[in-house]
């Protein structure tokens, strides 16, 4: 993995990625029709095959009246929407237009990480592009996921000024049945952070400018007494969302696209950066209903507020408002709290004192250096401390993980998470299965505070087969695979 102002490996890669002519699937490209706050451009699978080009390129971009000199994916900012069932195939051509290398991360997949899968070791320069071959697995979770460029060094910057978009895996109705024939809407969410030189109207925004899919407003309309389902994904580089609408009742249904065990009712919507909620929401009486994102500063002197309204629910007709029952369901994976643990590990996030440094036990990342060597057929416990008074969270790439305990307080078994928040001066425990196959190769586990993993909190795991001997670890352009960086037991995906 490169750092951006490592030009030594930039200079090793230049040359070795594919080029071919961009065929934008303008054709495949549809509305999202089930009742978006502003449609984003949609590409779903037909026949078991996801075929698209994503083309990243410059364009400034108008959100809340401010000026954004944005990334954008086939100029969408608020990015294409793909749509696949477990076991699909996604054939996917990223061409890069813009002066940065880049790449994708499909985060949540449980996918390959090697050859030109979900491999973060791909690097697409200027000019050049890349044909990805992503394989879902039958056994993926159905629910909302999302891909980002995964470049260390400038994750936050391409994150923030929008070089991401949500992938959905379709099949959650089958998991919540109660989700059956409800209206849906998709909320991408982005945070974008004042930049040098930007427009001067940032100020009002306190150099923040929030959107639900590329809008900075939007007016949406619902039935009185009718039940919606609502995908939130937070695409922010650093920042929390916490999204509240008053007289409006959540449920909870899936977190980080994983059926949680029962239904989770909550007055406020807390989204960390990377993770994603699927809920329930239950309509009130005809009314105007403000959607609102606290702990966000607007306005200046008397003007000041501390939360923004990025939407009014327009709830009309006669329907009246209902009591849904809360729902339990059966959890589809095993219980890692039974299961019989080959190995424990402490992994401790900090930061070097008066430093904007970060590290996880007392080490900042190297893209040369292995971290954690795990053996396929583990079922480990990981303790995750937090010794900063800062926010971070745990990612870990290609697997859900179980959540034990919190601050030693023991969490019950009703959710499967990709991210989890790590509190200040606290710990998380956590159980991770890695016996799945397709996970061999390697991949990263780091913060997903994008300016934390920027500057160092990241580390790399290689999950490798006892079975197979040991390969080298070349870290040099494959002659099968230009464009990419192998890793120990990369191959060819078929």
């Amino acid at each position: 993995m490169k750092s951006v102002s490592d030009r030594r490996h930039v200079r090793a890669w230049r040359g070795a990625v594919i080029f071919c002519a961009v065929s934008v699937a303008s054709a495949a490209m549809g509305q999202e029709a089930t009742g978006d706050f502003r449609a984003l451009p949609v590409v779903s699978s037909q026949h078991g095959v996801l075929e698209t080009t994503l083309v990243a390129e410059q364009k400034e971009v108008v959100v809340d009246g401010v000026k954004i000199p944005a990334y954008v994916f086939n100029g969408e900012y608020g990015g294409p929407v793909l749509r696949l069932r477990p076991g699909d195939t996604l054939k996917l051509h990223l061409v890069n237009h813009i002066d940065q290398v880049i790449n994708l991360h499909f985060h949540g997949s449980h996918a390959s990480p090697l050859a030109n899968s979900d491999n973060v070791h791909i690097a697409v320069e200027p000019g050049k592009s890349f044909d990805y071959l992503v394989k879902t697995p039958l056994s993926q979770p159905p629910g909302l996921y999302w891909y980002h460029t995964h470049i260390h060094g400038s994750a936050e910057s391409l994150t923030s000024r929008g070089l991401s978009g949500a992938m959905i895996i379709e099949g959650l109705e089958d998991r919540v049945p109660q989700a059956k024939g409800l209206r849906q809407r998709l909320l991408v969410v982005k945070s974008y952070a004042a930049e040098a030189g930007d427009d001067p109207d940032l100020k009002r925004l306190h150099g923040v400018v929030q959107s639900i899919n590329g809008q900075g407003h939007a007016d949406v309309t619902a039935a009185a007494g009718s039940t919606e389902l609502w995908r939130i994904s937070n695409q922010s580089p650093n920042d929390y969302i916490h999204l509240s609408i008053k007289g409006l009742k959540f449920r909870i249904v899936a977190l980080d696209g994983a059926a949680t065990g029962n239904d989770l009712p909550v007055d406020k919507v807390d989204v960390g950066p990377a993770m994603r909620m699927e809920l329930l929401v239950d309509m009130p009486a005809a009314g105007d209903y403000p959607l609102m994102s606290g702990s966000t500063l607007t306005g200046l002197g008397r003007n000041m507020k501390t939360s923004r309204e990025l939407a009014v629910v327009h709830v009309t007709g006669e329907g009246a408002p209902r009591e849904t029952p809360v729902q339990t369901r059966a959890m589809t994976t095993p219980d890692l709290r039974q299961a019989r643990l080959t190995a424990s590990r402490t992994l401790v996030f900090g930061q070097k004192p008066g430093e904007e440094v970060y590290t996880i036990n007392g080490l900042v990342f190297d893209h040369m250096r292995t971290d954690l060597r795990i053996p396929l057929g583990s079922t480990e416990e990981w303790t995750i401390r937090n010794d900063t008074d800062d926010m971070h969270s745990f990612h870990i790439h290609q697997v859900h993980f179980q959540v034990v305990s919190i601050n030693g307080e023991p969490q019950p078994f009703d959710r499967m998470l990709d991210t989890v928040r790590l509190p200040e001066r606290g710990y998380v425990v956590v159980r991770i299965a890695f016996t799945d196959p397709l996970i061999v190769g390697r991949f990263m586990l780091h913060c997903h505070v994008l300016k934390h993993e920027d500057r160092g909190m990241m580390q790399m795991v290689e999950v490798y087969d006892p079975k197979t001997p040991a390969m080298p670890h070349p870290m040099a352009p494959h002659p099968m695979a230009p464009g990419m960086v192998m890793g120990p037991h990369d191959h060819m995906a078929p």
